[in-house]
């Protein structure tokens, strides 16, 4: 049968399984390829086991912790989809602060009952494969990873920041304008 793929999230926007969806005519495209099991943007659960595992979202809970592990233990490959899932995101931005605090400030007067850990990307926790970076994802690169794991080749991923490409694309650079670029970072 088809390679079985499962999308998973964890703490983030989902922007980046969004952005999966986003891809239209060549998501129907993959979807001749591939059957998904698990994406809970999209669908029910139909399985464990997978082929292919993408995962965004960081990693902010023991519960997430043993979730990804049992992600792990059910896929061939697992792919980080996005800053959350590498190398962590916004998420860290909680780890440089007191973690009473910002549960006590996030959650209330319940913070104590919440099971909130430091962030950390998915490949602090299991072994990771593939990765597609941004935040969002960029679509061409997902579907660039996505076909190379199809055709069991490595992906052809740029190593080259993301100044190189707002160069080719006669983009402004937002430091000229003192604004901030979050490209870099992503």
């Amino acid at each position: 049968g088809k390679p079985t793929v499962g999308i998973y999230s964890f703490t983030g926007c989902e922007g980046c399984s969004l952005m999966i969806l986003e891809c239209e005519d060549q998501l129907l495209d993959l979807l001749e390829l591939v059957e998904i099991v698990n994406f809970r943007e999209g669908m029910d659960k139909i399985a464990d086991q997978v082929d292919v595992a993408f995962v965004d979202g960081a990693v902010s809970t023991n519960h997430d912790i043993e979730e990804l592990l049992e992600i792990r233990k059910n896929a061939k490959i697992v792919v980080a989809l996005g800053a959350c899932a590498w190398p962590g995101g916004l998420n860290v931005m909680k780890n440089f602060q007191d973690q009473e605090d910002v549960r006590r400030y996030v959650y209330g007067d319940k913070w104590a009952t919440y099971d909130a850990i430091p962030a950390r990307p998915i490949d602090r926790v299991v072994k990771t494969d593939y990765y597609v970076r941004g935040c969002p994802i960029d679509r061409d690169e997902f579907l660039e990873v996505t076909q190379a794991i199809l055709m069991g080749r490595a992906p052809n991923i740029p190593n080259h920041p993301v100044c190189v490409e707002c160069k080719l694309n006669d983009n402004p650079c937002r430091f000229d304008f003192g604004e901030v670029c979050l490209g870099p970072l992503a």
